[in-house]
């Protein structure tokens, strides 16, 4: 049973309510000793708070999509960390195998595993198709690529719990408001620890992973068009700060970066707002904000556009409504995708040698 599922949720709350009433019929018929009686009353009463805030807690994570997952909650969704050594008596490969088997997860999406040959890390990495990409008339055709990174607490899991992110950008296409382009799901926490989505000696080589060993991964395994011009990166929250981050330090990657709701540009090493101030790249941002945010308010964004200088560019949007949570970045995620549609390269026919990506 999932930890989203309405049924776990149901028996939840019929688990509370039978609490409650075994409870009250009990409580008079309890007999014994007067210690024995009152450690069972207490003890209907803990069970009782107990089931309570299971219901709060389920309630709350199915509203805001924290864990998608039991793996999720449990530590296991990313299957991060130092990737396991060779086994004895196995050679090393003398170049690194970037081909992985993506398989069907959910919604639409495909899942697999990813080796970080440059950053010596692993973790999960979630990849949706455009419908037009499996399509006869599309066989030599690359498509663009973007990379949405998740918040954190967060897993690229959450995405498909706190938005349909696929059917978002589906609509996108549908309407004509966007181009056909790969959504790539990467963790940013492949170590387990939060490092701003930057390298940090001793802890964890994030960027060389998002930068290098997803983007490389990806265009082993499926038509990509090059980077930068075809490459893109959003997020939410520290995504959101992950995504002004590595679009202003890394744009030989990517040509443009949207960065929704996200945390305090002007903390962390190398942060978006000191890379505004001291770098120059030829890149486009884009800041979404709600009014209503206090943990992302519009003055970040503000920041960052007094700060940079041309030939780098700087939008904003902002919302009149919502707070920092799925519902408020749902909103965001349409005119984002529109927006990043713009300022990459579209889909288009190329030849592809015998042994390039299906």
């Amino acid at each position: 049973m999932g930890l989203t599922s309405r049924w776990f949720a149901i028996v939840l709350i019929a688990l509370a309510i039978g609490a409650v009433a075994a409870a009250v019929v009990l409580w008079p018929r309890v007999r014994g000793p007067h210690p024995l009686r009152v450690a069972s009353r207490v003890g209907m009463i803990i069970l009782c708070q107990v089931t309570a805030v299971f219901v709060v807690m389920v309630t709350i994570n199915n509203q805001y999509g924290f864990y998608a997952s039991w793996d999720d909650l449990l530590g296991n969704a990313n299957s991060g960390g130092r990737p396991s050594t060779t086994p004895v008596g196995a050679p090393s490969p003398a170049v690194p195998d970037y081909r992985v088997k993506f398989t069907p997860y959910s919604q639409g999406f495909e899942r697999a595993t990813v080796r970080g040959w440059d950053s010596g890390t692993k973790g999960d990495v979630i990849v949706w198709l455009p419908p037009q990409y499996d399509k006869k008339e599309f066989a030599h055709t690359r498509f663009p690529v973007i990379e949405v990174l998740h918040g954190i607490p967060g897993t690229p899991h959450s995405f498909l719990r706190g938005m349909r992110l696929g059917r978002i950008m589906q609509d996108q296409i549908s309407a004509g408001r966007a181009e056909p382009a790969i959504l790539v799901l990467p963790t940013i926490t492949p170590d387990r620890v939060n490092t701003g989505c930057a390298d940090v000696p001793g802890k964890s080589k994030v960027a060389t992973w998002l930068t290098k060993d997803v983007v490389t991964t990806i265009n082993h395994n499926f038509r990509t068009l090059p980077a930068p011009r075809g490459w893109a990166v959003m997020g939410i929250s520290t995504g959101g700060y992950c995504a002004a981050r590595l679009a202003l330090d890394h744009p030989e990657t990517f040509a443009a970066g949207a960065a929704m709701a996200p945390d305090n540009p002007a903390v962390g090493v190398r942060n978006p707002l000191w890379l505004a101030q001291n770098t120059r790249p030829d890149v486009h941002l884009l800041i979404e904000s709600s009014l209503q945010d206090p943990e992302s308010p519009p003055k970040f964004a503000d920041l960052i556009t007094a700060a940079v200088r041309p030939p780098t560019t700087v939008t904003t949007m902002r919302l009149p409504n919502g707070g920092h949570n799925w519902k408020t970045w749902g909103r965001m995620f349409p005119d984002a995708f529109t927006w990043v549609s713009g300022r990459i390269e579209a889909p288009r026919a190329v030849p592809l040698a015998p042994s390039a990506a299906p």
